[in-house]
């Protein structure tokens, strides 16, 4: 019963870690020229602006992976090493909540990258920031067209 209650928390703990995130911005190294097949037939809005700046950033990594394998690292370390059997329970406690904690920063620091800001001057006179992860030879004073659309925003050269 003990083994089923332990297994039954440890199992909360790792879903709970787990995340997922819809990004909005194309995030990948081909930039602009990449779509998704969730985007076939869906229609976009296009606006005009000029780069008034491109500033390097850090994308903060992802944080869900890491936490669950910690997880079950630290059950599997802490509870092979602990002597007796009264004493497995806390320790797979312990174990797993300080291999999550660890996982999720090791995959964190694994998983940041450098992206791109991008200061666009729109035709209305709004200004408007933009994120992605390619530069895509963008430069300042470059004319682009935003492409928006319910997830994504694209800049490309007009």
């Amino acid at each position: 019963m003990k083994n089923k209650i332990v297994f039954l928390a440890l199992s909360i703990i790792f879903l709970s870690s787990c995340q997922s995130s819809m990004n909005r911005f194309t995030q990948d190294e081909r930039g602009a020229n990449t779509y998704s097949s969730t985007e076939i037939g869906q229609l976009s809005s296009v606006l005009e602006g000029r780069i008034i700046s491109i500033k390097p950033i850090i994308l903060s990594g992802s944080k869900a992976l890491g936490s669950g394998v910690g997880t079950a690292l630290g059950v599997s370390v802490s509870t092979s090493t602990v002597g007796g059997k009264r004493d497995k329970i806390p320790a797979a406690i312990v174990g797993g909540l300080f291999g999550a904690m660890v996982g999720r920063i090791i995959e964190e620091n694994v998983t940041t990258e450098t992206g791109f800001e991008f200061l666009i001057k729109l035709s209305s006179g709004q200004i408007k920031s933009f994120v992605q992860k390619s530069q895509q030879e963008l430069r300042v004073g470059d004319q682009v067209y935003v492409t928006y659309g319910e997830q994504t925003v694209r800049l490309t050269r007009q």
